[in-house]
């Protein structure tokens, strides 16, 4: 038995309702586990206590009387803050959803793009970016170790 399974079952060991199967399972962690007994010796105490609380029983007209003070309770006003503050949030709510249905038809109509088509077509852009920033005014031209040692063949 681990501590978790332990703590879950100490109220129903403190009072009794294990079965003996349990009750021997939680003892034998007992004695090996100091927190685990501090938990139980909290709940001995903690039991032990409203054991001593004098005992009240409920008058027996109390459900109707509570029954007769809602019946008279006056009804609410029509205007309300929860009213109000519902519509209030309504508004950013329906805001968002329009947002989301927007975008999700927008990716809808937008064609499907292929991984081939954009690899190649990246790796195109990447060349001419290359080429543009190594032939550039500011640059020298490019020598012929350049060209061996990038592996640039155009």
């Amino acid at each position: 038995m681990d501590c978790k399974r332990c703590e879950r079952q100490i109220w129903a060991y403190v009072e009794g309702q294990l079965a003996p199967v349990q009750v021997h399972a939680l003892e034998a962690h007992l004695r090996e586990c100091s927190h685990c007994q501090r938990q139980l010796e909290a709940a001995r105490v903690a039991y032990r206590a409203l054991r001593r609380l004098p005992r009240r029983r409920a008058p027996a007209d109390l459900s109707a009387r509570v029954r007769r003070q809602i019946a008279e309770m006056p009804a609410r006003s029509s205007f309300g803050w929860s009213r109000l503050w519902r519509r209030v949030a309504l508004a950013p709510a329906l805001a968002l959803l329009a947002v989301v249905a927007w975008w999700g038809w927008h990716m809808q109509q937008q064609p499907p793009f292929s991984d081939a088509n954009t690899d190649a077509d990246t790796a195109e852009a990447l060349v001419e970016l290359h080429e543009q920033l190594e032939l550039a005014d500011w640059s020298p031209s490019p020598t012929p170790s350049y060209f061996i040692s990038t592996g640039y063949t155009r």
